[in-house]
């Protein structure tokens, strides 16, 4: 099931790339994503389930949402030069 859920969370990842870097779209996109990331990551460790294989995939999500925020950055940036 986990492996699921990984394969959802990086289909909607890329799958929303190109409205997450696009520098007319808010910032709120991805403020929303590591919003809920880490909500459930509280959730997570409040429950003591920060060893489980969900919260390794969880890390690994906002590793990716941290990317995309880095790139919009730069590219956004470079825009507004």
């Amino acid at each position: 099931m986990l492996h699921v859920m990984a394969r959802i969370a990086d289909w909607l990842i890329d799958h929303e790339k190109k409205s997450a870097l696009d520098c007319t779209i808010p910032d709120e996109v991805l403020d929303e994503w590591k919003e809920t990331i880490e909500e459930r990551e509280k959730s997570m460790k409040k429950n003591h389930l920060s060893g489980s294989e969900q919260y390794d995939m969880l890390l690994e999500l906002d590793k990716k949402v941290k990317n995309l925020e880095t790139i919009r950055a730069k590219k956004c940036a470079q825009k507004e030069k």
